[in-house]
């Protein structure tokens, strides 16, 4: 431990690490993951799929929670079912719903935090100035919205010192305005400290702009596609005036549709910027999906 609580990680590591070989899991017979293998090296990672397609499970499964029925899994080469300290000593995880202390201030939970995983309340606190909550310091973390609670154990696990980060669906109930602070902040933190990065999403994300790897989650069966081979996208946009805009889009994309705030169409932003200008609609933010995703909003 150094001083002011900062840790060397415990072991020198030139490529974090994940690997799952031939995993399953069942619930009440229903098999919710098949037969997955994946490996995983450094760089941003993003699994994509529907609510209850069992990738928090298979986070549960990665980080020793729950023991697979068939396969193996190894961080940084430890089994983290059978070894579970060491395989996890490297690794932040930030499950979906997090706790929290009874009753603490955030500026108490930020300490603790800070105690137990080897880093500073200063790391954590530079997060949290990122995303624009410091005035929380001093509030409950009862008393902050779901986002705000979001964005502070955002501000914790991105302030940690790790070779992994395990992040299940980071950007829920985070305003969209905010989630491009999020992605900036992952692929700075990957950048910088060459760490491993796993994220969830099935959402219209900002998540999904910065991957160098994604994987698609469908009916238990896993499959990667690395960035350099994706060749088509679509594109979602959000406006202020949805319900006005997406009659002139269908005239040139007669697929194009709304889904979860946003409108999924295969136009250019050029040209979903001339309609919008065309039709007195402004358009509030942008971005592309791989057209590998294109099922999950049909």
């Amino acid at each position: 431990m150094l001083q002011g609580g900062e840790k060397i990680r415990s072991s020198i590591i030139d490529s974090a690490n994940i690997e799952c070989r031939g995993i399953s899991k069942s619930f009440k017979g229903k098999e919710v993951i098949k037969e997955a293998s994946i490996e995983l090296t450094n760089g941003l990672n993003v699994i994509v799929g529907e609510n209850g397609a069992g990738k928090s499970t298979l986070f549960y499964i990665i980080t020793g929670v729950l023991r697979p029925e068939r396969g193996t899994v190894s961080l940084n080469g430890s089994d983290p079912w059978k070894h579970h300290k060491k395989a996890m000593r490297d690794v932040s995880f930030m499950p979906e719903k997090p706790s929290w202390l009874n009753g603490s201030s955030v500026r108490e939970q930020i300490y603790w935090f800070a105690s137990l995983s080897g880093t500073t309340s200063e790391k954590v606190m530079d997060y949290m100035d990122m995303f624009s909550i410091s005035y929380l310091l001093n509030s409950t973390v009862q008393s902050l919205s779901s986002g705000e609670q979001q964005l502070l154990m955002l501000s914790c696990i991105l302030g940690a010192n790790s070779s992994i980060y395990i992040l299940d669906e980071p950007n829920s109930n985070i305003d969209i305005h905010k989630r491009s602070l999020v992605s900036d902040a992952i692929r700075k933190k990957s950048l910088e400290d060459g760490s491993l990065f796993f994220i969830s999403t099935h959402l219209f994300d900002e998540i999904l702009t910065i991957y160098d790897s994604i994987l698609v989650m469908r009916s238990g069966i896993i499959k990667k596609y690395q960035r350099q081979h994706v060749e088509k996208y679509y594109s979602i946009i959000r406006t202020d005036g949805d319900n006005i805009i997406i009659g002139k889009i269908r005239e040139v994309d007669d697929k194009a549709f709304i889904r979860s705030g946003g409108i999924m169409t295969s136009l250019s932003l050029e040209k979903c910027n001339e309609i919008a200008r065309n039709s007195g609609v402004q358009i509030t933010s942008y971005l592309r999906i791989p057209s590998i995703l294109g099922w999950l909003y049909e």
